[in-house]
């Protein structure tokens, strides 16, 4: 593969090392990858690992320099023959995203950190196809502040290059030229001198003459440079001047970190740097700006992994506390340092490698590569999409994702009810559905017409939604499409003209394939004389839950807790008695959480249609309860493999229990939902909310979960199977 980075600076700090690694990486693996910056430190480490550099002025916003860089960039993007272009900051985000869109070449971005956000630097950012995120809480930070689509946000870490940074390391050279006493404990510290970053190195100076007073010939090593290196200065100086003796020691920017690490006993810092002295079996102090973890054990990885080492959302620095873990460390015997360095080396090398920073970052790479040159697709997709509702998001992206892992290069136009949306999210061509010249057009240039899934042809909702439907299959046969209604429900279809319209429709396509065995049937009983009707399962059985870290943060900001037991609940509004239905449902509520001890969640899966309902039943619950919105496929999975059971009246929240094993009991509200239950072996399906019938069935599936989850477990894989069929029917039609 052939990849153009593009960042700021190539100077010290854990993005640019970041940067360093994965390039170097990637090179080993035998890719070609290309560096843009403004050049820096490790530019001869790049070019020596054989990563070609250009030079360009991407660190600064002065008119004139970025007009420079874009120029710089336009002539690589343009002539340089990249599979995808890759940015690691703000301004070479802004720029790439402007000339990947003119030049048609697959976009990607890092976020490091999460930036300072205004209204202009909001509307001036712009992420990539996809986003690697370096930590979780960086994830959360995209999604909150500036609104992308989660299932377009990757995680990966920091990996450490172990072969570079081991305990073997020799430390003569670094120890004789700082003219470090021999035998005399020392601390280093790594850090970029920014006002955003010198928190603790500026501490450790200011605290150095209180712990050499505790541990005579300490010297202390720190090791970098910023805007900040005056106040450093004259911290370290004022140190010296008190204690007598040139025991803080300022070595500006080094890019030889591992043998400064390695003259050390102990490291204090965080993030990459931290992660660099535990490669090197250092014990480390994780102190910094955004919060303080103290000394490092195993117990304390998890808080650690979530904001990738830099102690967000941790207790703020303290001199006392910084102070009193230093002083601990170095208390210690060699033996006891030695056996906690070796926990750190470990996490590292299970959980930090180089090897899988780089694995992560191509599967992203893959996943948006080739891009077609040609503005309009072989398939155009018709459903309910961009309305907002989950169950027919997450199908969409089920369906693209089967479709690109059989054809990478398969082109694909949505019909849309927000297009700008379904583009960004899905990186394919979207039409709006209600344009009928966009969608004639769309329609000429297609090669087939991908109806669904989802239950489309019904009249239930309204019998204006048929006639949109069955237009939409007729103009596309007109127009030449082969026609595939991929993974439909039938109905229900109440009029004799709605019933009559959708045979007429259903009979000109090349390829039916439905979910259930009720809506088979139905084509049976219409008449429908498609020569090839299958069954199969609705694709969001291939969809791939949350990375479980994600979820676990998700949770915890959530309120859902791993201590207390929960039961999920889908509403819909009642088509009649809505107040009434509302107050049973919320005395159902009361009545679980009281004699089973679980805390209903809800689930609105259709926003903003579903939110009132769910949130009105809450309001009238006496006890405990959540309501979760906004959430994207991968991440109900997640949460609903947490839940006892689930109580739904959206089939796709089923269809997400049935997925992660979890069983469900069906509130009754359309047939396709009771014909789900009855395909997948459930047995619990009530008419309308009445406790007595609810209660029983909580009670059995409480008491007997594992019998009740283990069929649906098995299931997943046959209907996941199923699911892939389908996408090969699809790409079959192209042939």
């Amino acid at each position: 593969m052939k990849i153009l980075m593009a960042t700021m600076k190539m100077e010290i700090g854990g993005a640019e090392t970041h940067i360093l690694e994965l390039a170097r990486e990637l090179v080993r693996r035998g890719h070609s990858v290309t560096v843009i910056s403004a050049g820096g430190v490790f530019v001869p480490e790049l070019e020596a690992s054989g990563v070609r550099h250009l030079y360009a002025p991407l660190h600064t916003r002065r008119p004139d320099c970025v007009a420079r860089a874009y120029a710089v960039l336009r002539r690589a993007i343009r002539d340089g023959g990249y599979d995808v272009v890759h940015a690691h900051a703000r301004i070479p985000a802004l720029l790439c995203h402007l000339l990947c869109r003119r030049y048609r070449v697959r976009f990607v971005t890092t976020a490091h950190l999460n930036f300072h956000v205004n209204f202009m630097w909001r509307l001036l950012s712009k992420w990539g196809e996809r986003t690697i995120a370096v930590s979780d809480d960086i994830k959360r930070y995209l999604i909150d502040d500036y609104g992308v689509c989660a299932d377009n946000i990757s995680v990966t870490i920091n990996g450490i290059d172990t072969r570079a940074y081991t305990p073997d390391m020799d430390a003569q050279g670094v120890a004789k030229e700082l003219a470090l006493t021999d035998g005399a404990p020392c601390v280093v510290c790594v850090s970029r001198m920014d006002t955003d970053r010198s928190a603790a190195p500026i501490l450790l100076a200011e605290i150095a003459p209180d712990l050499c007073m505790a541990h005579p010939g300490l010297e202390i090593v720190l090791v970098g440079d910023g805007n900040d290196r005056e106040r450093l200065m004259q911290a370290a100086d004022a140190a010296n001047a008190q204690i007598g003796r040139r025991a803080v020691i300022l070595t500006g920017a080094r890019t030889d970190i591992n043998r400064l690490i390695a003259a050390g006993d102990l490291f204090v810092g965080v993030s990459r740097a931290a992660l660099e002295a535990m490669a090197m079996a250092k014990p480390v102090v994780l102190a910094g700006n955004q919060g303080y973890l103290g000394l490092f054990t195993e117990d304390k990885l998890a808080v650690a992994y979530e904001s990738n080492f830099c102690c967000r959302g941790a207790d703020a620095l303290s001199r006392d506390s910084l102070l009193f873990d230093v002083s601990a460390a170095l208390s210690m015997t060699a033996d006891e340092r030695a056996a906690l360095g070796a926990v750190c080396r470990d996490v590292v090398l299970k959980h930090y490698s180089v090897s899988r920073m780089a694995e992560d970052y191509l599967a992203v790479y893959e996943s948006v590569r080739p891009f077609s040159p040609f503005r309009h697709g072989d398939l155009l997709f018709c459903g309910y999409y961009g309305f907002g509702n989950m169950g027919d998001d997450s199908l969409l992206r089920a369906i693209i994702t089967n479709l690109r892992t059989l054809q990478p290069d398969v082109r694909i136009t949505v019909m849309s009810k927000a297009p700008k949306q379904t583009r960004a999210r899905y990186g394919t061509n979207a039409v709006n559905r209600f344009s009928v010249p966009a969608v004639l057009c769309a329609m000429r240039h297609a090669r087939v017409l991908v109806f669904g899934g989802g239950n489309l042809l019904q009249d239930g909702s309204s019998a204006r939604s048929i006639l949109y439907y069955t237009w939409i299959l007729k103009m596309a046969k007109r127009c030449g499409c082969k026609i595939m209604v991929y993974a439909n429900g039938i109905g229900p279809l109440h009029l004799e003209k709605s019933r009559k319209a959708a045979a007429q429709a259903l009979s000109i396509a090349d390829v039916i394939t439905l979910r259930e065995e009720d809506s088979v049937r139905e084509c049976e009983a219409l008449g429908v004389r498609c020569p090839d009707i299958r069954l199969t399962a609705d694709p969001v059985f291939t969809l791939h839950e949350a990375e479980d870290s994600w979820v676990r943060g998700l949770c915890a900001q959530l309120g859902i807790l791993p201590e207390k037991r929960y039961f999920a609940l889908a509403l819909r509004d009642w088509k009649t008695d809505r107040a009434e239905n509302a107050e049973r449902m919320a005395r159902i509520c009361d009545a679980v959480s009281t004699e089973l001890g679980l805390i209903p969640v809800f689930l609105p899966m259709h926003d903003p249609l579903d939110v009132d309902i769910n949130r009105t039943v809450a309001g009238l619950c006496q006890c405990e309860t959540i309501v979760v919105s906004g959430l994207v496929g991968g991440e109900m999975l997640g949460i609903l493999r947490r839940m006892e059971f689930v109580a739904a009246m959206r089939l796709h929240t089923l269809i997400y229990a049935c997925a992660v094993g979890t069983p469900g009991i069906e509130l009754a509200y359309d047939r396709k939902l009771r014909a789900f239950m009855q395909r997948t072996g459930q047995p619990f399906t009530l008419d309308e909310p009445d406790l007595a019938m609810f209660l029983s069935a909580a009670r059995a599936l409480c008491e007997e979960r594992e019998a009740y989850s283990a069929p649906l477990r098995a299931l997943r894989e046959e209907f996941s199977a199923l699911s892939m069929q389908d996408a090969r029917l699809a790409l079959s039609l192209l042939e």
